[in-house]
């Protein structure tokens, strides 16, 4: 209830005037100015509490200030000593003093309609909240960005014996720092990040064991320790049968079906020792002709190797075979050309060669997904491949656009055309993981699909973090997902699709993190891992800071400030300071 002013006044002058009265009639005469002007001030703080008075300021109409996650009070402090007349200050999901709060964008808008320009502190807002804006003018006064992961790659699924390579960027902006790479209960590997912004760093390990891993960024920032989550998949490796086909016996075909034996793939080989006449040999297989290439035999091999050389060998019929065995059956076929044979081939190698070099072969390191050192070294040819459209790289030089190795779909199977003719120098250097790897890579791009339908999977966007929706579809209605053997933790929406009949589309809300699959009895989905809310935060602040830059670039010059007048309440704290001041000097005033 408001008490009316000149109610206030009277009454205050009458308890001053009383007071007065009361101090002049003392016996003791000292201090007596000093117990007058403590009442008449208390009289007075008492006065204002009871009704406040307000100041009129005047602010811009068209300007305001938005604070955000981050926000810089220095920053806040210059912009309100520059703007003139002086904008208003809101505040959005952060503390601030004096600075009004906002909950909607859209209600922000309704009530303050002659906003134009925004000024955006802190770290920014996220894309929904960017699009309530955007009728707006957006000024950006973007915080640095905090120590932290800003962006990290991996392979979310490898094979046993692959190394699980984590590369990003970090930024430390105040001192270096140093990144572990936790596994298997400790640290596996680390480096050092140097002091400022965009570090790029390179962390390694090789998993022991399958099955879905959740391995750790780790970094100390002050007394916390910080952590990222780094989910991979390590399946167990896939058992293949592959046909191997050479013009001639070489050590490349002995080294390599050595080394696939040992794993447990089937092999066999056939080795043209003069015309016509092969020598052949199977391995972790049932014994069979390899004579003649007929689609009965194709279809017990997942993937063939060949030399240029044995494919010009072929009759019409086995090269046929081939095709077919490709096209319907999805079998993968690997050619590999020597130094001086490279040059396209109808089906089997339908790539480009750019030659680049015409000195002999030089050893160089080869590079591949999950093998980014420079310690696979090879005879590289002087010519490279020109990927035509569909195909994929497999291997390079220095760079992607060296392609040594590539493929592309035909049908159902994987057509693949290899530069890299000789491979076994790394196992003769003592270099089995890297060779295993290389092979693993190729053939398991190149093989045959596994029998069955595919299961359906998420998309692969990373991070996906609690409470965000993530879509997928499948064959049959999926009601619920779990993670590991807890009931179900999430919510999951089915709609049948209107493209397919048969095909339904889904909307997985999950409410905690960990791997996520289907329950026992539905269809089975490829496992996924929910982040935390909080989990890669440094990389949605630059993704925020990137937006809004942007969307500041496009907007359009201010429009003329406007001034509006405001009437606000003083401070009232200092008031009560001054009462309780003057109070406890009248008493104590009077027992001394």
């Amino acid at each position: 209830m408001t008490v009316p002013l000149p109610l206030v006044l009277s009454l205050a002058l009458l308890l001053g005037a009383w007071l007065t009265w009361l101090a002049v009639r003392r016996a003791d005469r000292r201090r007596l100015v000093a117990r007058i002007l403590a009442s008449w001030v208390a009289v007075a703080c008492l006065a204002l509490l009871v009704s406040p008075p307000k100041i009129t300021r005047t602010y811009s109409a068209s300007e305001a200030i938005l604070l955000t996650d981050g926000y810089s009070s220095d920053t806040l402090q210059a912009l309100l000593n520059r703007l003139r007349p002086k904008p208003q200050v809101f505040s959005f999901e952060t503390e601030a003093v004096q600075a009004e709060p906002i909950t909607d964008f859209a209600a922000f808008k309704q009530q303050h309609p002659a906003v134009q320009t925004l000024h955006v502190l802190g770290h920014g807002l996220a894309e929904e909240e960017l699009a309530s804006l955007s009728s707006l003018r957006l000024v950006p006064h973007l915080s640095p960005l905090p120590a932290g992961v800003l962006s990290a790659s991996w392979p979310k699924k490898i094979t046993l014996g692959e190394p699980v390579q984590v590369q990003g960027i970090f930024t430390s902006p105040e001192k270096p720092v140093i990144l572990y790479l936790q596994a298997a209960g400790g640290n596996r590997d680390s480096m050092e990040v140097k002091k400022g912004a965009g570090q790029a760093f390179q962390l390694g390990f090789t998993p022991k064991t399958s099955g879905r891993f959740v391995y750790q960024l780790q970094w100390q920032e002050g007394d916390s320790l910080r952590r990222e989550a780094i989910p991979v998949i390590v399946e167990e490796p896939r058992l293949l049968n592959v046909l191997m086909l050479s013009s001639a016996p070489s050590f490349e075909v002995k080294f390599l079906k050595n080394a696939l034996a040992q794993q447990g793939h089937g092999v066999a080989v056939r080795q043209e020792v003069s015309q016509n006449i092969y020598q052949t040999e199977t391995i972790n297989l049932s014994k069979q002709s390899l004579n003649r290439l007929t689609p009965a035999l194709l279809q017990n091999f997942d993937v063939v190797l060949l030399e240029e050389a044995t494919l010009q060998g072929f009759s019409a019929q086995e090269k046929q075979a081939l095709q077919q065995a490709v096209r319907q059956q999805g079998l993968g076929i690997l050619t590999c050309f020597s130094q001086n044979s490279a040059k396209p081939i109808p089906f089997f190698a339908e790539a480009g060669f750019r030659l680049i070099s015409e000195k002999q072969a030089r050893n160089a390191p080869v590079r591949w997904r999950g093998n980014a050192s420079a310690q696979a070294v090879l005879p590289l040819p002087g010519a490279v491949l020109q990927l035509s459209q569909g195909q994929k790289p497999l291997a390079w030089g220095q760079h992607l656009q060296q392609v040594l190795v590539a493929y592309g779909r035909k049908g159902l199977g994987q057509v693949g055309v290899s530069l890299l003719p000789q491979t076994f120098s790394l196992a003769l250097e003592g270099k089995d993981a890297l060779y295993r790897q290389y092979w693993s890579q190729v053939l398991n791009a190149l093989a045959k699909p596994e029998e069955g339908v595919p299961a359906p999977a998420f998309p692969s966007l990373s991070p996906q973090r609690v409470g965000q929706a993530v879509l997928f579809s499948s064959a049959i209605p999926v009601h619920s997902l779990q993670v590991g053997s807890p009931p179900s933790l999430g919510t999951v929406i089915s709609t049948a699709s209107s493209g397919s009949p048969r095909s339904f589309l889904h909307q997985f809300f999950p409410d905690q993190s960990g791997w996520f699959i289907s329950p026992p009895g539905q269809d089975s989905i490829r496992p996924l891992f929910i982040h935390s809310a909080s989990a890669w935060a440094r990389q949605n602040i630059q993704f925020r800071h990137r937006q809004l830059l942007a969307i500041a670039q496009k907007t359009d010059t201010p429009a003329p400030t406007l001034a509006i007048p405001i009437q606000e309440e003083i401070l009232l704290w200092p008031l009560w300071l001054a009462l309780v001041g003057m109070l406890g000097f009248l008493w104590l005033e009077e027992k001394f």
